[in-house]
């Protein structure tokens, strides 16, 4: 494991101190998992809506999902270098997307979706 990896893990788990209290939505995160290279976090929402988190710095894999019901309802994923959503609209289609996936962005994006749906 080099520093690099520690570092990249270390920095969602920072990101997620620094972004959770700033979303209405997200109070507090929970780490599911994490070994050297793997981190697996759960943000709960509501009963039964939750964001779920995991990111592999080994493969750069970073994966995003809104989650109601145990199905997911949205997603942003990075995987092996390709960026793909899954809309609310199809969440188990995938859409290409031109940028890797922000955290920020993913949650804000959230928030929204949550505040129109009514579910927050």
């Amino acid at each position: 494991m080099s520093s690099s990896d520690v570092l990249k893990l270390d920095s969602i788990l920072k990101q997620l101190d620094e972004l959770t209290p700033r979303f209405s939505a997200f109070g507090s995160y929970e780490v599911v998992d994490r070994t050297d290279l793997t981190l697996k976090v759960r943000i709960p929402i509501a009963e039964e809506l939750h964001v779920q988190l995991y990111a592999n710095s080994g493969k750069g894999k970073l994966n995003l999902a809104l989650v109601h019901g145990g199905q997911r309802i949205y997603g942003e994923d990075s995987e092996g270098g390709i960026e793909h959503v899954h809309p609310f609209e199809d969440p188990e289609s995938h859409m290409e997307a031109s940028v890797r996936p922000s955290l920020q962005d993913f949650l804000s994006k959230v928030q929204q979706h949550l505040e129109e749906k009514g579910l927050i």
